[in-house]
């Protein structure tokens, strides 16, 4: 339970952190930075802007529970931040996503679950942090990261984008390089 504790605690002041308000620059070439943490049956981990994401695969064993954290921030404006992954049957999350994020089927086999900024009122980031339990033996898949930033007043957005390869089936929940 403290590890829990610790870990909402730290979600609420990165939420702080990253949801300040700022102004879109007139120019902006560095991409937004991301974060994804995952905790839970025995795996902690977290992977980041900096990640070689084709270095390694995710284990995760069928019928665990998950914390996750994820962070995306741009010190001129977070336009967007995505994560997609498998339809709903196969992560089944403690509670509903709630505004401003959302969640939608994108196909029969994938979900998005997303947050928009707005140009005209824009924050540095957003996080979303919550619960998910795995299930489905024996299932390849990817969760497929996006975060965009507005490019300034009038350039090209820059982003951050990232697939990171799971597998879940009966072994343990870890990273295998």
């Amino acid at each position: 339970m403290k590890i829990l504790n610790s870990f909402i605690a730290f979600a609420g002041i990165l939420m702080m952190l990253t949801s300040c308000e700022t102004e879109v620059p007139a120019s902006d070439v560095t991409p937004p930075k991301f974060s994804f943490s995952i905790k839970g049956d025995g795996l902690n981990r977290t992977f980041d802007q900096d990640t070689d994401f084709t270095s390694f695969d995710l284990n995760l064993r069928n019928g665990a529970r998950f914390d996750f954290v994820l962070i995306a921030s741009d010190a001129g404006g977070l336009a967007e931040m995505s994560w997609e992954l498998a339809a709903s049957e196969n992560y089944v999350f403690d509670d509903p996503i709630e505004l401003p994020w959302t969640s939608m089927q994108i196909s029969q086999l994938t979900r998005r679950i997303e947050w928009r900024g707005d140009r005209n009122n824009p924050v540095t980031g957003t996080t979303l942090s919550g619960s998910f339990t795995v299930n489905g033996p024996n299932i390849a898949g990817i969760f497929r990261f996006l975060a965009k930033d507005f490019g300034g007043s009038s350039g090209t957005p820059n982003q951050f984008s990232a697939d990171l390869d799971l597998y879940v089936g009966d072994h343990d929940s870890e990273v295998i390089e």
